[in-house]
């Protein structure tokens, strides 16, 4: 599996899975644009591509600002010239019930979660039907089919994205461009911690038919696959990554 020549944008790639995946796309060969709201650790990543002899350019992004995605696009075309795949991979995960949750917070979980997919593709769709090809891949989540007491406005966002998918999917068919998602279970990333002890962690490995959590790498080389040649006649559709926790 080789993605020399390509070039990949991946949002939220600044941490946690999104830099997992950044790394599994270098590592496959492609050149990268890290765009995450930190510009700190977005140019971290790209150091490390770096030194893995790739190219790599930090882009701060704010995925739910329009005019913000645009300046990601323009700067990624303005390098490359050309983008062929796109992680759609920035997230949030707050916690609120239902009866206690600000309508303010509601809103910015979707914004990102779900409208930042949105508006990267409809950035980055364009050039990708000029090339005649691409690859997208979403990052859903496994709460989007089981939800999760104290976050009903993440399950929301992933299970928006879910049909997201299948509908960009369709519309993108005819120019060679795919579109797929990923559903990862519980995770060794800071994000679950966010909520979950490290006992609770455990516990929540031993769970899992497989016996443990997904490391990042788990998910990230299911993204690169579907990023590459040998996905290609895969499209609109969740690949479920979480050691048989949820089998569908």
């Amino acid at each position: 599996m080789t993605l020399e020549g390509k070039v990949a944008v991946v949002t939220g790639g600044g941490q946690g899975l999104g830099r997992a995946i950044t790394l599994a796309l270098v590592r496959a060969g492609a050149n990268v644009v890290v765009a995450d709201m930190n510009l700190e650790t977005a140019e971290a990543v790209a150091a490390e591509v770096a030194q893995a002899g790739a190219e790599a350019l930090a882009v701060q992004v704010d995925v739910a600002d329009e005019a913000s995605v645009e300046t990601l696009r323009d700067r990624a075309l303005g390098r490359w010239d050309r983008v062929d795949i796109l992680i759609a991979n920035a997230g949030m995960y707050p916690r609120s019930l239902v009866v206690e949750m600000p309508e303010e917070e509601w809103d910015r979980v979707l914004d990102v979660n779900v409208g930042g997919q949105f508006l990267c593709a409809r950035a980055f769709v364009p050039a990708m039907k000029r090339q005649g090809s691409g690859r997208i891949v979403c990052t859903a989540s496994a709460i989007a089919y089981k939800g999760q007491a104290g976050h009903s406005h993440y399950a929301a966002s992933k299970a928006g994205t879910l049909g997201f998918v299948r509908g960009l999917a369709r519309e993108v068919a005819p120019h060679g461009i795919t579109v797929n998602a990923v559903a990862p279970g519980t995770a060794n990333t800071d994000m679950p911690r966010q909520h979950r002890s490290e006992e609770s962690m455990r516990q929540r490995g031993a769970q899992v038919p497989l016996g443990r959590i997904a490391e990042p790498e788990d998910i990230a080389n299911t993204v690169a696959f579907l990023a590459s040649d040998k996905a290609a006649y895969i499209t609109g559709q969740t690949m479920l990554v979480n050691g048989g926790d949820l089998m569908i």
